[in-house]
């Protein structure tokens, strides 16, 4: 499929059947199309097999040295997949992925997952869990579960795909110190591996309607 865009803003998108990420794409569109929650495992089971065995990733490949980076590879009503590009000492904020369900795959590098328990009535924030994924493993996350932070393994750098269901366009952040909550619209820096140039999000969202 051929999504316009504004000139100057990034090119057309389009799969190509030759790409296993463009595969996997529609695979997941198979798994995740429809309005009852997802086959937890199968999703898991396509982005594992990807991650195990696949590198058609790497034109997406965008580090930055300000920020973890998010590079979209393709949206759609049912579901959202980003490629996260972090850099040495680079992590997420403290977040929630506003009711959607949220799996992870690292393609390379090791990537850490620090569990909180949301904050209540002004409470601060409890941490929980910390667990390592390593290249090829496949994390799960809900806001039922947990709110969360993720960064690369201390002195390294790592690559990891994003599968959001359905698509997140605002979630909500944690003060580290206080527990307060803040709303932020996300956004990305790349569009099919080409940089955004600092675009509107609202018009990269847009012009991918119908996707």
């Amino acid at each position: 499929m051929s999504i316009e865009l504004a000139p100057g803003l990034c090119p057309p998108a389009q799969r190509s059947a030759d790409c296993s990420l463009d595969r996997l794409t529609e695979a997941l569109e198979g798994v995740l199309r429809g309005e009852e929650p997802a086959e937890g495992p199968a999703v898991a089971a396509l982005l594992r097999d990807y991650a195990a065995s696949e590198e058609t990733w790497r034109p997406y490949v965008h580090f930055r040295e300000d920020t973890y980076s998010r590079n979209l590879v393709w949206r759609c009503g049912d579901f959202e997949l980003l490629l996260l590009c972090w850099s040495e000492g680079q992590a997420s904020p403290i977040h929630d992925h506003a009711g959607q369900q949220c799996w992870m795959a690292v393609l390379e590098g090791e990537l850490e997952e620090l569990h909180f328990a949301e904050p209540k009535g002004g409470a601060l924030l409890q941490p929980g869990r910390v667990k390592a994924f390593p290249q090829g493993g496949v994390a799960y996350i809900h806001d039922d579960i947990a709110v969360h932070l993720i960064r690369p393994r201390p002195g390294t750098r790592a690559i990891s795909l994003h599968l959001y269901s359905r698509p997140i366009d605002a979630c909500r952040t944690f003060c580290g110190e206080t527990g307060v909550p803040a709303e932020v619209h996300v956004g990305y820096h790349t569009v099919r591996g080409t940089d955004c140039g600092g675009a509107d999000p609202a018009l990269i969202r847009e012009a991918w309607q119908g996707a």
